[in-house]
């Protein structure tokens, strides 16, 4: 996995990836602080969640294109910059929790359009041959960052100065820009002459036509409807079964979130990759969705094994989510990107992302309601209990064994070649 850092534009383009998430783990756990403690509303820190999430989900078709028809470089730089100022407007107005809400929507705008070009570039960086390492690495890092980010802004709170934290996540924007602008070969989007002739709005037409009419793409923006639904629903009652079913103090709390991160290390880092190079991504896929989801059904044996031998059977099971997690972003987001036609892959993203984020809003919402209903734990098994449905009947659909059968996606498992240095 980290040959790939050989290649010197990579390792800056990393490094980039490196400080922006680490300055975003700063200001994550300041902005949930201090809209809790501003409103004292559960509900506000649901909203968090929810702007977040929005820009992606709405905006997200009328930006990706741009990263197919201009220069992918300027428009992370200008996604970055355009962040970076978005952040330094959150340090007049931290005393307003509405302001925040709104700024991290406004900051999400930014990352809608940064996150497709920059998917959409890895390729362009290390080679179709190494994208399936690009993504254990860059899942790694994000799993790592989330450990290591609110660890210190939870530091950096104890002096009661958000506005450090606030300008410390400016500043990592503008380093990460810089990262981005000193890349050789990450110019013009040599496929962009081909769709300036198309307007703006007929490249979008496009796009999702051609994205749509590949069967395994097509098979696979529908498959994770119901995945990343779940999913929304399990992050949304984690938090109460840890704290109001099985009572971990908060100091257990804080090293449980640690433990799920450490689990996307070591599935995205270790276990995924040693899968895909024995198994086909479509069948890693196809076990991970299963995996998860007899792991939330087993939510409910596990209050009693709580009861019976204490916080670590929810240690282990905590690890788990992080493990299986990466059993399915990993492949998802290798066969997307390798399957997506080379000038389509900035619109794929982008499909990707709204598809991926409107279900979690959905699976946010339904599972607030669904825990209401039965109660967090029931709520969680019952809605693992469908993933595993779905697992079961995901074979016998013609949308898998198009990608089954898909040699751009075996490929994923077989070329696993160093990158070249450049």
């Amino acid at each position: 996995m980290f040959k790939i850092l050989h290649n010197r534009n990579y390792l800056r383009f990393w490094l980039g990836q490196i400080v922006s998430q680490l300055g975003d783990g700063f200001t994550r756990i300041a902005i949930v602080y201090l809209v809790a403690t501003l409103t004292k509303d559960p509900l506000a820190i649901g909203l968090v969640i929810f702007a977040q999430l929005l820009p992606t989900a709405f905006f997200g078709i009328f930006l990706g294109p741009l990263a197919d028809k201009y220069n992918r470089k300027w428009l992370m730089v200008g996604a970055d910059f355009y962040r970076m100022v978005i952040v330094f407007l959150m340090i007049p107005f931290h005393h307003s929790a509405t302001a925040l809400i709104i700024l991290i929507a406004f900051q999400g705008l930014g990352s809608a359009l940064f996150d497709p070009a920059r998917s959409s570039s890895i390729p362009d960086l290390i080679g179709e041959e190494n994208i399936q390492q690009a993504i254990s690495l860059s899942q790694s890092t994000r799993a790592a960052m989330d450990i290591i980010g609110p660890s210190i802004g939870a530091l950096l709170m104890m002096t009661n100065n958000y506005n450090i934290i606030f300008a410390i996540d400016a500043v990592t924007f503008a380093l990460s820009a810089l990262f981005i602008l000193s890349l050789r070969n990450l110019g013009k989007n040599k496929f962009a002459h081909a769709s300036s002739s198309e307007s703006y709005f007929m490249s979008i037409r496009s796009g999702v036509k051609e994205v749509v009419e590949v069967p395994a793409l097509r098979f696979l923006l529908i498959l994770i409807i119901p995945i990343t639904l779940v999913c929304g629903i399990l992050n949304t009652n984690l938090i109460a079964v840890l704290t109001n079913e099985f009572h971990v103090s908060a100091f257990h709390f804080g090293f449980m979130e640690a433990a799920t991160a450490v689990g996307v290390i070591v599935g995205a880092g270790v276990a995924a990759p040693v899968a895909l190079k024995k198994f086909k991504p479509s069948t890693i896929f196809l076990l991970g969705t299963a995996a998860i989801g007899i792991l939330m059904v087993l939510i409910i044996p596990l209050d009693g094994f709580q009861i019976l031998y204490g916080v670590l059977p929810v240690y282990i099971w905590s690890i788990m989510v992080g493990v299986l997690n990466a059993f399915l972003n990993v492949p998802l987001s290798s066969i997307f990107l390798k399957v997506t036609p080379a000038a389509f892959r900035g619109r794929g993203s982008s499909l990707l992302g709204i598809t991926a984020s409107t279900s979690s809003i959905i699976g946010i919402l339904f599972g607030g309601w669904l825990s209401k209903e039965i109660g967090v734990l029931y709520g969680t098994a019952i809605s693992g209990g469908l993933l595993v449905i779905v697992a079961v009947f995901m074979p016998l659909l013609k949308g898998y064994k198009s990608l089954s059968n898909n040699k751009q996606v075996e490929s994923i498992s077989e070329t696993q070649q160093p990158a070249t240095v450049n």
